[in-house]
């Protein structure tokens, strides 16, 4: 009897097993799997719970090359049959936009939540790994020639200029703001704003800010950068216009608007009389006092003078700023060990616990294993760690900083 009941209860067992392995903690959906370069490309995680989840989940994404991959939005939280039973569901949204061409493989990924038995109780941690992701992303026809390329069914562009171009000087400087919008696309996957300059111009290319709205449905993507021109030379210089263009794949054809060139004339330093011949200079000997009286001036007031302008200086140009500056500079050369310098020399401007967020986290990894990883290692590219630090150090934005315990115990704890 003993045996044919450890038989039954053995087989009871079995038969129950297959309806809570078979049912996955996570499943993902791809209602998509083709799609242009530049193209949002929907798809959707599920994850599941006999009762209720607890917190947040947290998604380990990867970095890939030439892709970008958002979360849309917040949450939804269902309910679904699964092998006859009633489960909780919570479907999180993303977007992958892709500049690469031909098979686009996303690696599984672990994704990390907590969820009950039921709607009381203690949570349960979860962790699951995503299946592998593929993808086909192709070209459109005629825009062999376009490096980055949006795939949008309408784009907004504008541009605003402080102060508005027209006669300049050397050394005079311009401020340009380009903003763009388009639909289904976030600003990040838009493009970025060319840096060329003609010779006599040198451009200082700013932080992009993205401003992303999801309103009924819609999604609504914005990118705002300012370029500053510092003139350098005197002349006629000329910035060529600025073409934008995207793929309308309802069109299924290239669109593109354009920003008008700019002229300007630049006078020289020296003042020019209108027969073109330079303005004289006063008396010699009013030169020579005016000369002697600053170089006394600067003789016995030397040191008040140097340490104002260090004062003047250091409030221009914080360290922070010149470090940030340093690291994007090595991110551009593609210097692995000069942007690993830097960003340490950005850290120790920050306050104590300064810790990177998820993007720029994962970008510093890329880094030190290209640094200090065994094997042979390839080129390395600057883009991603640059993009996360535009993102990680935008104007305004709280840098999170954890709050660190004291490396000694207190020399007189309090009494138990």
């Amino acid at each position: 009897m003993r045996h044919l009941f450890t038989a039954f209860m053995g087989s009871f067992l079995l038969a129950l097993a297959p309806v809570t392995a078979a049912v996955s903690p996570l499943a993902v959906d791809l209602p998509e799997t083709a799609a242009w370069i530049g193209q949002r490309v929907p798809f959707t995680i599920e994850l599941r719970a006999r009762g209720s989840f607890s917190g947040s989940a947290s998604f380990d994404l990867p970095q890939v090359p030439g892709t970008l991959i958002v979360k849309i939005g917040n949450p939804v939280v269902g309910s679904k049959q699964l092998d006859g039973e009633n489960w909780v569901v919570q479907s999180h949204e993303f977007a992958l936009f892709s500049q690469q061409v031909g098979t686009l493989e996303i690696a599984s990924f672990p994704v990390r939540f907590e969820r009950r038995e039921g709607f009381t109780g203690a949570a349960e941690a979860m962790q699951a790994e995503t299946p592998v992701l593929k993808f086909q992303i192709e070209r459109p026809p005629g825009s062999e020639d376009i490096n980055f390329l949006v795939t949008t069914d309408s784009l907004e562009l504008s541009e605003s200029w402080e102060p508005e171009p027209g006669p300049a000087r050397v050394g005079t400087v311009f401020k340009r703001s380009i903003v763009q919008r388009a639909r289904e696309i976030p600003g990040m996957a838009l493009a970025p704003v060319p840096d060329a300059a003609p010779d006599g111009i040198r451009v200082y290319p700013g932080a992009a800010a993205t401003n992303d709205k999801l309103a009924r449905g819609e999604f609504l993507g914005e990118r705002r950068e300012t370029i500053t021109y510092l003139i350098e030379k005197p002349g006629t210089i000329e910035l060529p216009a600025l073409t934008y263009q995207w793929w309308n794949p309802e069109l299924e054809k290239l669109q593109s608007k354009t920003l008008p060139a700019v002229t300007f004339e630049v006078a020289a330093p020296a003042a020019v009389t209108s027969s073109g011949e330079v303005a004289p200079s006063g008396p010699p000997w009013e030169w020579l006092l005016a000369s002697g009286v600053v170089i006394g001036l600067l003789a016995f007031r030397w040191r008040g003078i140097f340490a104002g302008l260090q004062r003047f200086w250091s409030v221009l140009n914080p360290p922070h700023q010149v470090a940030a500056r340093r690291l994007l500079q090595a991110c551009r050369q593609h210097d692995a060990m000069a942007a690993y310098e830097q960003w340490a020399a950005w850290r120790d401007t920050q306050p104590r616990g300064c810790s990177p967020d998820q993007d720029m986290a994962s970008a510093l990894a890329d880094l030190q294993s290209h640094l200090f990883g065994v094997g042979e290692q390839g080129p390395w590219r600057g883009d991603d760690l640059a993009r996360a630090f535009r993102k990680f150090n935008l104007p305004g934005k709280k840098i999170d900083t954890q709050r660190q315990r004291p490396a000694l115990p207190p020399l007189n704890p309090p009494a138990a």
